[in-house]
């Protein structure tokens, strides 16, 4: 008896991939009995790779798992794919298992009811998925219905969806680090995971929203694993958390220079890493976090040039409203001690926020003409446009519009090289890969 299990491997879910294949492959038995396949194409656009499609013995199974991470961005797409073509994986194969996790699902899995998924694992999925995967290889041999026996009950962390929807129980949390944030066996990485969760309660983020508290890898186990990523060449270093310089804090926010230091001197010793890229894509900093200690502990270990700050508006009322925790002040202060210590910055903004006044445009403005005239110095502005996210106190509002006068004064910054993102697209302005054709 064999299983397989059909994902697709590209952006935006690549990260969320090589996670849970990381722990996936510390469990011999689902290694033994399924095989993991990655597509390099979301399983919702099958219909437009048919030789791939083709190309997979599905006959040589007993079952056949399609596997999706979804973020809100992705629905409109995966929704089309469901009601236009219900019964597409289901012609392949008489045992299909759909099953569904990622940041939308989190926030609202009834949205798959009638859409022909199975399961939902709308929360912390490693343990979720590989419970799931255990219980559907127990099922009798038969090739029909094995799902429906399924008691998502006796499951944490895992739903039902059809034939009639049951809510997942609370997810048993694992502890970050014990398993690498890669996969060794299918040579699938991304950046790594050193912490998890947000103690900030950001109106417009999923993340801080549906976390409790920020856990952290330990040092011991992340530099293990880093070694065994350097020997198969895994050997520049990217990190996944939501702030950088929170890394080993007990609270999430004071820095914790001491565990910087360990973990970044560790790393600096394992003689085939070339190079240590922290704090910056996809992880960042708050403009808080940069101090001359925490800079005077990192600047000695890291390659990157640049730091990603998370500013998102120069309105200091707007930053109370969005509960940000920190001022204009904080983002003018962190960009100079940057340069003082060689580094470039790269700054979030989020334009058409909700109760965006003139006055916080002009604020904005204000910051922009800065940068311009390089009274800051060495910034690069990273746009996006406000969209409401499902499980956040900004959800139902409606999204952003990008002021014109804002709009003139990016497009003089990236004509100068100081501005870039995809504030257009997420405005609506221009189409996007996730725009119907």
């Amino acid at each position: 008896m064999k299983g397989l299990v059909l994902f697709g491997y590209n952006k935006p879910n690549r990260y969320t991939w090589a996670i849970l294949l990381g722990y996936l492959e510390q469990d011999p038995v689902l290694m033994e009995y399924y095989d993991f396949k990655p597509l390099p194409f979301q399983l919702y656009q099958a219909l437009d790779h048919p030789e791939v499609i083709r190309s997979i013995p599905f006959q040589d199974y007993d079952i056949v798992v399609i596997a999706y991470s979804l973020m809100s961005i992705q629905m409109p797409q995966f929704r089309d794919f469901n009601l236009q073509h219900p019964q597409y994986f289901s012609k392949l194969h008489p045992n299909v298992v759909t099953v569904a996790g990622g940041a939308h699902i989190l926030a609202k899995p009834e949205d798959l009811q009638n859409l022909n998924v199975d399961f939902v694992i709308p929360n912390e999925g490693e343990r979720a998925f590989q419970q799931l995967l255990h219980a559907l290889r127990a099922q009798p041999k038969s090739k029909t219905k094995s799902k429906s026996f399924i008691d998502v009950t006796s499951l944490s962390g895992v739903g039902r969806v059809f034939p009639n929807y049951i809510p997942a129980t609370p997810p048993e949390l694992i502890t970050l680090g014990d398993y690498p944030s890669f996969s060794p066996k299918f040579r699938i990485f991304g950046p790594i995971e050193i912490s998890r969760g947000c103690p900030f309660r950001c109106k417009f983020c999923q993340t801080g929203n549906s976390t409790q508290r920020m856990r952290h890898a330990s040092v011991e186990n992340l530099l293990k694993w880093i070694t065994l990523g350097a020997d198969l060449k895994y050997d520049k270093l990217w990190f996944l958390t939501p702030n950088a310089f929170a890394y080993g804090s007990r609270n999430g926010i004071t820095p914790n220079v001491d565990a910087l230091y360990q973990l970044l001197s560790g790393i600096a010793q394992i003689k085939k890493i070339k190079g240590i890229y922290f704090g910056t894509f996809p992880s960042e900093v708050r403009p808080e976090s940069v101090t001359r200690e925490v800079l005077d502990t990192v600047t000695p270990f890291v390659a990157n040039k640049k730091f990603l700050i998370g500013a998102q508006t120069a309105s200091n009322r707007l930053l109370r409203t969005l509960a940000r925790g920190h001022t204009i002040e904080d983002v003018y202060t962190a960009i100079d001690l940057l340069n003082e210590y060689g580094f470039k910055c790269e700054v979030d903004f989020i334009f058409g926020l909700p109760g965006e006044q003139k006055a916080d445009i002009e604020a904005n403005i204000q910051f922009f003409e800065d940068v311009r005239s390089n009274r800051l110095k060495n910034v690069k502005i990273h746009t996006h446009t406000f969209m409401p996210l499902p499980g956040t106190p900004f959800e139902n509002e409606l999204p952003g519009k990008v002021a014109p006068k804002l709009q003139e004064i990016i497009g003089k910054m990236a004509k100068e090289g100081k501005a870039y993102g995809e504030y257009q697209a997420q405005a609506g302005m221009v189409s996007t890969r996730y725009t119907k054709k």
